[in-house]
């Protein structure tokens, strides 16, 4: 199935499509700055980033449409229905390393002894599923509002510290209920890169 038919078929309204957009961007755009903080993190060097990045980010919401009738949490369903329904132009593996980052992009963290499908992962794929979905939660709390009024992040880091800010550019004041999601939502984050992240008032 085409990416384009995920987000046609599943996505609930426009405003759900901007939202998966602008998790895109900004999960890009952390994914890009974290490589020129951090240029020696293997963790950061995986084959296809982009194409995993950006499509994870535009189907970690598609369980939503399904998931009430179902009786399941979104991020479960969505990654379900990648498996179902693969993605065009896809390797098997790609497919799996999304719909896990789908399924971790909220609620519990990757845990291997509970988790089957991620224990079938070789230790390098368990670490892009991780590093993914680890910037998905940032991503995703950044528009928790889904009001897309987030156009650029600075991202700097204190190495005496090691302390990583994120700047999203606007008085966060206005918009409580951002950073309330990000401190809760960045705990994945903190253990991959072994660092602290703060958000930012401008």
């Amino acid at each position: 199935m085409k990416i384009e038919e995920y987000l046609r078929n599943y996505l609930n309204s426009k405003n759900d499509f901007y939202h998966a957009q602008q998790v895109e961007r900004l999960s890009l755009e952390i994914y890009s700055k974290l490589k020129r903080i951090f240029p020696q993190n293997h963790l950061l060097n995986f084959q296809n980033a982009q194409t995993l990045i950006s499509n994870s980010a535009l189907l970690h919401d598609i369980g939503t449409f399904l998931s009430i009738s179902l009786f399941k949490p979104h991020n479960k369903v969505g990654a379900r229905l990648i498996l179902e329904n693969k993605i065009d132009n896809l390797n098997d593996k790609e497919t799996k390393i999304i719909a896990l980052c789908v399924r971790y992009h909220r609620g519990p963290k990757p845990k291997e002894y509970k988790h089957k499908l991620f224990k079938t992962l070789d230790e390098k794929d368990k670490n892009t599923v991780k590093v993914i979905s680890s910037i998905l939660r940032l991503a995703d709390s950044l528009d928790s509002n889904h009001l897309q009024n987030i156009q650029n992040i600075i991202l700097t880091y204190d190495f005496n510290q090691s302390a990583l800010t994120l700047n999203p550019c606007i008085n966060i004041m206005f918009n409580r209920g951002i950073k309330r999601v990000f401190d809760k939502k960045k705990a994945l984050f903190e253990e991959v890169f072994k660092t602290n992240i703060y958000l930012k008032n401008d």
